[in-house]
């Protein structure tokens, strides 16, 4: 046994009945050094965080199933616990109402402008701050979600999502509204925004068998409370008077959605799924150092990035780029709205695609072009009497990005193997964020105030077509290894 290694065997039986008919018992057997909530009950040693190639090397191969026939196990034979459904359910719940959060001013930014007394730049920066709030704190989701389990890590999201939107309510209740108050509230709420979507491939992991991980990740993913705000916000807010009540209901929303982390367990019965890849016993810091020496994962960083990049400044300044061509507020949102339903379709479209057929660079390769395609229309659509053409190639644009999603999400957990899932999707996340954030502030900078119409952001425009070209190139070069795949299938 590997000194450098601090390992802990399990085993487990199950039966699988072969293709004629007998009834095999198969002992499954998996070396671990630390599994999800129990890690924090471990003794640490400081001198077990060495980390070579050969540990790497080793982890990657020592995935061991064995029975008196000396069968295969294939992840095809692992079955998904109802529970783990009704999980998913909930988590997609609470990440629903984060984005709910997220997006309470993007859908009306003129009538939050004048309610706060600030211009659109001021608006903006209440979304930028979360853009801050969600770089800083990837540096440690990782770290988080290996040390307090997935459990306990969206609880807090939640909690501190809904004490961040009552104190949004403070502010709305002095007079005049404090806007300081309010950005207080905005970075205490954004905190749960990178702890409920860098979990999604460590949710997977512990309560879905390999062949439902991108399926169940999809579903975190997809923006289904972008889609409700941008329907609710300009709804309820038909006036400056309103903001309190949507203000309210926002947190309300939030403060329901945590509820039922608290009933459900921490992992499936019968155990953790994380429970049969052997990593090596190496830190946090360890796993970063590792990943930013592999090039095909800043590959995969910068397609991500470019692509959640763009999408992020693209919903934060869609409505002022339309808004001097006479497109309402209302309008604006029905454009989002539909757009992120079909972002919606793309991810539910991909999850069981790349679950089935194991092609993620094909599919990164084919999507990457399209989604370029969509940028480029949009130079020449967003004009004056152009509403069915925008709502078309904006739901377009949703569908290749949001496809991308979970394919370049797997990716990297694909490259990075062994390193925990929870690792390398933060840092990708980050990344994205980190884009979106100069991205919003470069694009504002676009705004013509002197073009015709005044404030129209063609040059804006142009400049996402150019971004989205580089992620295509990235798309088309990047060929890193399948590794969590190929250690699969070394059993078979």
């Amino acid at each position: 046994m590997n000194p450098s290694l601090d390992q802990r065997r399990s085993s487990s039986t199950s039966t699988v009945t072969t293709a004629d008919g007998r009834a095999t018992m198969i002992v499954s057997s998996s070396t671990q050094t630390i599994d999800d909530d129990d890690e924090k009950n471990l003794p640490h040693n400081h001198n077990n965080a060495m980390m070579d190639d050969s540990a790497w090397s080793n982890a990657e191969k020592q995935e061991t199933i064995h029975n008196d026939h000396s069968a295969s196990f294939s992840p095809q034979h692992q079955r998904t616990h109802p529970l783990a459904w009704i999980a998913l359910f909930f988590l997609v719940v609470l990440r629903s109402s984060v984005s709910i959060f997220q997006n309470t001013f993007s859908p009306i930014p003129n009538l939050v402008a004048n309610y706060l007394n600030v211009n659109l730049t001021g608006v903006n920066w209440l979304f930028n701050i979360q853009a801050i709030v969600y770089i800083i704190l990837s540096f440690i989701t990782g770290w988080m979600f290996e040390r307090l389990g997935t459990k306990i890590s969206l609880i807090i999201a939640g909690v501190i999502t809904a004490v961040g939107c009552w104190v949004r309510f403070v502010a709305v209740l002095i007079h005049p509204p404090s806007f300081p108050v309010m950005m207080i509230g905005q970075v205490i709420a954004s905190i749960g925004n990178p702890l409920t979507l860098n979990i999604m491939t460590k949710f997977a992991a512990v309560w879905f068998p390999e062949n439902r991980r991108a399926t169940a990740g999809m579903f975190v993913a997809s923006n289904y409370g972008g889609i409700i705000a941008m329907f609710l916000m300009p709804a309820v807010a038909t006036g400056e008077d309103k903001i309190e009540t949507t203000i309210i209901m926002v947190a309300a929303i939030c403060s329901a959605a945590v509820v039922p982390q608290f009933f459900l367990p921490a992992k499936p019965p019968g155990g953790s799924h994380t429970a049969t890849i052997q990593r090596p016993n190496v830190s946090f810091l360890k796993c970063t150092i590792a990943l930013m020496k592999n090039y095909h994962f800043w590959i995969l960083c910068g397609i991500h990035g470019i692509n959640i990049g763009l999408s992020i400044a693209w919903g934060a300044l869609l409505n002022q780029a339309l808004a001097p061509y006479g497109y309402t507020d209302g309008e604006s949102g029905l454009i989002v709205a539909i757009a992120m339903a079909a972002g919606a379709i793309g991810a539910l479209t991909a999850g069981p695609m790349l679950d089935i057929t194991k092609r993620h660079k094909l599919f990164l390769k084919l999507m990457a072009p399209f989604m370029c395609s969509t940028y480029i229309a949009l130079i020449f659509i967003i004009k004056r009497d152009s509403f069915a053409a925008i709502i078309y190639v904006n739901a377009l644009n949703n569908f290749f990005l949001s496809f991308m999603v979970p394919v370049v999400v797997e990716l990297g957990v694909e490259v990075s193997h062994p390193i925990p899932e929870s690792i390398s999707t933060s840092i990708l996340w980050q990344a994205a964020q980190i884009v979106g954030f100069i991205l919003v502030l470069v694009l504002d900078k676009f705004r013509d105030p002197t073009g015709s119409p005044p404030d129209n952001m063609f040059r804006g425009l142009v400049f996402q077509a150019s971004m989205a070209s580089i992620s295509v190139v990235l798309s088309l070069i990047y060929n890193g290894p399948m590794k969590r795949l190929e250690a699969r299938q070394e059993q078979l």
